[in-house]
């Protein structure tokens, strides 16, 4: 009996287990670290540095348009408090 359990080893049918597929392709960043802590990159921000009068503000309607007077319409507080009598 223990002839014939020997005899199977013998016959070859016990190979390695096949390979899962293709071999991954190279990683384009080998440094990365998917599992590093947040912010813990050696980066230096740095501000993009324009000419101070070239700066300005975007054309906004609303703002060229100017501020209602509101505090001189005829329908506020502060006109009808001027309407009233004094005590």
């Amino acid at each position: 009996m223990a002839g014939s359990f020997l005899a199977g080893c013998a016959a070859g049918n016990i190979r390695s287990a096949p390979r899962r597929g293709p071999a991954p392709p190279p990683v384009a960043h080998a440094l990365f670290d998917p599992y590093a802590p947040y912010a813990s990159a050696p980066v230096i921000w740095k501000p993009t540095v324009a000419p101070r009068m070239q700066l300005g503000r975007p054309r906004d309607p609303v703002i060229e348009a100017g501020r209602p007077d509101y505090e001189n319409a005829p329908w506020s507080i502060n006109q009808q408090g001027k309407k009233a009598g004094t005590f």
